[in-house]
């Protein structure tokens, strides 16, 4: 693999600092709302090591989160008002920059980024908390559509921005998860999109610095931590932007988790989960005679298998090398499920996991639900920018767009 044909350096996305966010929510709070806002919250974005499209079948999930934050400037109100307004407004689906409603006026429905916002004061007034009018604003350096929880990161910073303002007291693992269920309703109950939970119960769970396993046969997910040890190491997880999205991504989505609760009445168990745990659950899923719905069964059950393979790895006491080797293989191999048995992989991030690999990455997949977006690639620290090179050569070879790259 050859670098780059010029001499044009890979596009790094550089997050902000906690300060520099929080200025960035401070100013734009000040320029729509004036005065000072009551508090300053955050949340970062999602990403995935391995164990993507298991949450609604009740799977497993190895996932970590991002630098990358989105900020939230709130101020409580004594009356029924919400006003809101993101710095992100021409990049995101909805009505543009600012958006106002009412408390008493929040109906469900999918109307873009103000829905997610409108979506958790509705599912926190119906868990019984008592709430105000807002003053909001938004803003976030986690780029969009690219596969990291954009979404999540906005639902669980107004989660917080609602408890700072209103004084829930959720400050604790037992609130991390009420607000991370509140999120969820949002997102299913309100705005009407039949996603898992993984998204809010990493973000809104996840510390900086580690990764977790959530096991979806609960509910709520049960959370393990594992120190996520990759830098001391010499590695790191590559986020290559491709910037490129399914238009049609949602709707995909929603047909693969109807694909899975088909297979899982197929075949008489109450998920794919309960079928993973079976000894011979691949030739029960043979047993499929849909082959689109066969395809998808077997992803879900042996993408379960990945995610325990490497958590076994990830806290394993035998060679590093060898451990980080053998996880990198199985991101591999989860991405090729995800393309082949999922369709959830699009020729960009195909040509990203493949220049990756080739230019010395240790695995690389696709990055959360797929369709566009981001890949991850599992690199050595010190060849960081010779991957980014060779993945823009690759890039520039087939004549589409360079992505971006972000560090984990």
């Amino acid at each position: 693999m050859t670098a780059s044909p010029d001499d044009e350096a890979p596009r790094w996305l550089e997050p902000w600092s906690l300060d520099e966010g929080a200025d960035r929510a401070r100013a734009l709070f000040g320029e729509h709302f004036g005065g000072e806002p009551d508090a300053i919250v955050s949340a970062p974005g999602r990403l995935t090591i391995v164990g993507d499209h298991t949450d609604y079948s009740e799977g497993l999930t190895l996932a970590t989160v991002t630098a990358a934050r989105t900020f939230v400037a709130v101020r409580r109100r004594e009356d029924q008002a919400l006003r809101v307004v993101t710095a992100q407004g021409d990049a995101v689906r909805g009505p543009g920059a600012r958006w106002e409603g009412a408390l008493d006026a929040l109906a469900p429905g999918d109307d873009g980024w103000p829905s997610r916002v409108a979506g958790v004061i509705w599912a926190l007034e119906e868990r019984g908390y008592p709430v105000t009018g807002l003053d909001l604003a938004i803003d976030s350096c986690l780029p969009p559509s690219a596969g990291l929880g954009s979404s999540a990161a906005l639902t669980a910073s107004v989660a917080h921005a609602c408890e700072a303002a209103w004084g829930l007291a959720l400050d604790t693992e037992a609130g991390a998860i009420e607000l991370a269920e509140a999120c969820w309703e949002a997102e299913n109950s309100y705005v009407g999109f039949p996603c898992g939970r993984l998204d809010t119960h990493t973000v809104l769970r996840c510390q900086d610095g580690e990764a977790v396993l959530l096991d979806f046969a609960e509910v709520p997910p049960a959370l393990t931590h594992y120190p996520l040890y990759f830098p001391d190491y010499g590695l790191r997880l590559l986020l290559v932007d491709t910037g490129a999205r399914d238009p049609g991504w949602r709707e995909a989505y929603a047909r693969r988790s109807r694909d899975a609760s088909l297979a899982a009445a197929t075949l008489g168990v109450s998920s794919l989960r309960a079928l993973a745990d079976e000894p011979g659950a691949l030739a029960r899923v043979r047993d499929i005679a849909d082959p689109t719905v066969h395809r998808r069964a077997r992803h879900i059950v042996t993408e379960d298998q990945r995610v325990r393979e490497t958590v076994a790895e990830l806290a394993g006491l035998g060679p590093a090398h060898d451990r980080f080797t053998e996880i990198g293989a199985l991101m591999l191999t989860s991405h090729r499920s995800l393309r082949s048995d999922f369709g959830a992989s699009t020729p960009e991030l195909d040509i990203a996991v493949e220049a990756a690999m080739e230019a010395g990455a240790l695995g690389a997949r696709l990055a959360g639900a797929g369709f566009g977006g981001c890949a991850v690639a599992l690199v050595r620290a010190t060849q960081l920018d010779q991957v980014a090179r060779a993945v823009d050569a690759v890039f520039d070879t087939y004549a589409v767009p360079r992505p971006r790259y972000l560090l984990v």
